[in-house]
């Protein structure tokens, strides 16, 4: 009797899985086939990050190392100056991120301002700006009167004129002259006070509790970050509305994100002048202060 050999199905099977191979390669092939056309660029377009994500990146990476003692001062320096603007980028290009962006701009400042310091490198003060140049603004009509009420300094005119603290009528008259300013960009009725209560202020001029944080600092500092904080709240609550009612009075209806992104890179670069100089003033620059 003849004897099958015992490679026979080993030889077998390995035909039997070769055929399914080709099968499968083959309905692979023709399922491409009828997949629908790619279209050239569009994938690498989804892969782009978005202003916002480029800026807060950069924000953050640079950050990081300015906070790293373990660098060369020098490195530090250089990232801090980097972040300045990276996260003011970020507070214009991410709306959601604007307290955040806005707060460690001036964050960021205040350490270039130490390290310049230590490497004996000229730096100018703070100086507030005062909306200067500034015709139209892409932020509703109510948020923009609440920023002029903010700026209604009238407490730092009174300190100013009694020499307390750092305060100055230089100062107060910036403040008062962008009060005005944003009043008047608003296009609302001008409803300031004018005039306000300082009874507990004066009885206190030169340190006093937080009430946003419950800490002791420097009164004219909290003036200043108090101004900051309300501004910031302002534009959080701020909208794009089409409706021309709730506009600034200058902007046009067919606004765009661009315009958007202007005006909040221009309040954000505002805004972080206060708490720069609130900073310079004695007000502390760690988290729990300034994100309270």
């Amino acid at each position: 009797m003849q004897t099958r050999s015992p490679f026979f199905p080993l030889a077998l099977s390995t035909v039997r899985r070769a055929c399914v191979l080709v099968c499968a390669s083959a309905l692979v092939a023709s399922l491409a086939a009828c997949s629908a056309p790619r279209i050239a660029g569009r994938a690498e377009a989804e892969q782009q990050p978005s202003p916002c994500e480029r800026a807060y990146a950069d924000a953050t990476a640079n950050a990081d190392i300015m906070a790293d003692r373990s660098r060369h001062i020098v490195m530090r320096y250089l990232a801090a100056q980097e972040a300045v603007s990276d996260w003011a980028n970020t507070a214009a290009y991410c709306p959601a991120r604007f307290a955040d962006g806005t707060l460690r701009s001036a964050q960021a400042r205040h350490a270039v301002r130490l390290m310049a310091s230590r490497l004996a490198i000229d730096i100018a003060q703070p100086t507030l700006s005062r909306c200067d140049g500034i015709d139209s603004l892409d932020v509703d009509t109510d948020s923009l009167a609440a920023m002029a009420a903010a700026e209604d300094q009238f407490a730092m005119e009174v300190f100013a004129a009694r020499s307390f603290g750092h305060a100055t009528l230089g100062i107060s008259d910036r403040h008062k002259t962008t009060s005005q300013r944003l009043i008047s960009l608003s296009g609302a009725e001008d409803n300031r006070a004018k005039t306000y209560d300082v009874t507990q202020l004066l009885a206190n001029p030169n340190t006093i509790v937080d009430s946003a944080t419950g800490l002791y600092a420097p009164t004219d500092a909290v003036l200043e970050m108090n101004c900051a904080r309300s501004e910031i709240a302002a534009v959080a609550a701020s909208s794009t509305s089409s409706n021309a009612s709730t506009k600034s009075q200058t902007t046009s209806d067919d606004h765009s994100d661009d315009s958007r992104e202007q005006s909040l890179g221009m309040l954000a670069s505002m805004i972080a002048d206060r708490v720069d100089l609130a900073l310079d003033w004695g007000y502390p620059a760690f988290d729990e202060a300034l994100f309270a």
